[in-house]
């Protein structure tokens, strides 16, 4: 055997042993607040929060369905169509659902501009059921 080959050997070895100790990932919680929330603001508030006057066209915007986002009791409360969130199961959960309808479903949300990608789709479904935990959120008053 060559130096070569056993300096080889013992690298391999080396490193399937660094592999083998390393402790397994697993991923975090969901955090809410820097992940669900954006994609609220972002995709769902402008139809699902507090009445307000549109300062554009100074009309009184309701929220659709009368369901609100944006305050966290709110968004736990069951509406019209059923529950909103039930902890620990999304394909029970009228927020993820509504979501992966679809296009052509007339539930599918959001019902303007892009749909949610895949990505936050899984980011919803995994935060609902790790338990729909809002953290420190207050949202708007009701």
């Amino acid at each position: 055997m060559t130096l070569k080959t056993i300096l080889s050997v013992g690298a391999a070895a080396l490193a399937l042993g660094s592999l083998s100790s390393a402790p397994a990932q697993t991923p975090g919680k969901v955090d809410f607040e820097a992940k669900i929330l954006p994609i609220f603001k972002d995709r769902c508030f402008e139809c699902h929060q507090k009445e307000y006057t549109d300062a554009k066209t100074g009309k009184v915007k309701k929220p659709k369905g009368k369901f609100r986002m944006d305050n966290p009791e709110l968004l736990m409360k069951s509406g019209e169509n059923g529950p909103n969130v039930v902890a620990s199961d999304a394909e029970k959960s009228n927020v993820y659902k509504s979501t992966t309808l679809p296009d052509s479903d007339d539930n599918a949300m959001p019902p303007k501009g892009d749909r949610l990608t895949k990505e936050q789709q899984d980011l919803i479904k995994q935060w609902i059921a790790e338990g729909a935990n809002v953290g420190a959120w207050k949202g708007a008053e009701k």
